[in-house]
């Protein structure tokens, strides 16, 4: 992990960020997503239905990024 990091935090943050989080390393993986979007990550697009991030699902730092990315609704339209 200490590779990958050193090697491509400025251009993989995303991906990092997934790999903390299907290691269960919540907390580290926020971080990361947060670098992303800082980054502006076009990986970030995936961010509510990636798989490797299942494990964030129940974390509240989790639904409060959704919510920062406007991804907390259910992707209907509302008139």
């Amino acid at each position: 992990m200490t590779r990958l990091k050193n090697d491509f935090a400025s251009a993989a943050a995303f991906q990092i960020g997934e790999a903390h989080a299907y290691r269960g390393e919540n907390a580290l993986a926020l971080e990361w997503l947060e670098k992303a979007f800082a980054q502006r990550d076009s990986g970030l697009q995936w961010t509510k239905v990636d798989p490797l991030l299942n494990n964030l699902h129940g974390d509240p730092r989790y639904q409060a990024f959704l919510v920062k990315m406007k991804l907390d609704g259910d992707g209907r339209f509302s008139r």
